[in-house]
């Protein structure tokens, strides 16, 4: 008797502990993500003649967009540098977080709190501190010029290049850590039996490490790209008009155009073609290592 109170108590007490722990997290989405989306989605498919009594749906938005080829080359830009920038952050992150899993807990610690500490300074902040370490009489030119390797100053700022190494250094540690999160659940005693059964450490990293650490890579790469996608700051800061990315496009058509719903257009775009990138690249994983991501 007391068994079967005990058990839907216990039930709903689950239920509760669980809405009490993903509500906050719920709502925050849905407030501040999925209404104005659901918004702007609203806007990009309205009638600019609804007025005249011709109708309210219209995807007129989306063909001057498509049809438009600078929305095709700041989309293409987009993806480009997104996939770059997250490539190199990949390279970067990997046997930083390597490292993390082998080091002691005081070099651990120190290195966590660096990477912690990137992660909260400020976004412009640290552009700017590119936009002088790159500038023509920064410290980068002063080396080479210094060093003979030039003769004049490089234009190293306003350009892909410079939004590359500024979004890579801003990306850092949404690589680092879902890699190390990973790292550190592989048991020890896996690497140290197939150490002890004559394999090398490299054929140990690519046999055994690295594939049960690709949850981590993919949750890092994800979050890289989906980032490097929306930039927006990094790209205006670094980049240059003949290098914007789509976000600025579609900035300009809010905030100066004051072209609402074709820049909802473009925003809606945006999301769905990062949406279909990530898609597909978690179907290639799952096909490639045969894991669950």
């Amino acid at each position: 008797m007391s068994a079967t109170r005990v058990g839907p108590d216990r039930g709903r007490g689950q239920w509760l502990a669980l809405a009490c722990l993903l509500g906050p997290a719920l709502v925050f989405l849905v407030v501040f993500y999925l209404t104005p989306f659901v918004r702007m989605l609203v806007e990009s498919v309205h009638d600019p003649q609804a007025a005249a009594g011709l109708g309210l749906f219209s995807l007129e938005h989306y063909e001057k967009m498509l049809a438009s080829g600078r929305i095709r080359r700041a989309l293409m830009r987009t993806v480009r540098i997104s996939a770059l920038s997250t490539l190199i952050t990949l390279i970067l992150a990997y046997p930083l977080a390597l490292y993390l899993r082998e080091a002691g807990r005081r070099v651990r610690t120190v290195v966590l709190s660096v990477v912690f500490v990137s992660l909260a300074s400020s976004l412009i902040g640290r552009n700017y501190g590119w936009l002088v370490t790159l500038s023509d009489a920064g410290p980068v030119n002063s080396l080479l010029q210094a060093l003979g390797i030039v003769t004049r100053p490089l234009r190293l700022v306003y350009n892909e290049s410079a939004t590359v190494v500024a979004l890579v250094h801003y990306a850092i540690p949404f690589m680092v850590l879902p890699i190390f999160a990973a790292l550190i659940r592989i048991p020890d005693s896996l690497s140290e039996s197939a150490r002890s059964l004559g394999a090398p450490p490299h054929r140990v990293l690519r046999e055994i490490v690295w594939p049960l650490s690709i949850p981590g890579v993919f949750g890092g790469t994800v979050l890289t790209f989906s980032l490097c996608m929306s930039a927006f700051v990094t790209p205006l800061m670094l980049g240059s008009p003949a290098t914007s990315m789509i976000s600025q496009v579609a900035a300009e058509q809010f905030l100066v155009q004051l072209a609402f719903p074709y820049g909802s257009a473009i925003i809606v775009t945006l999301t769905a073609l990062t949406f279909t990138i990530v898609f597909v690249y978690a179907v290639a994983v799952r096909k490639v290592f045969r894991v669950h991501v």
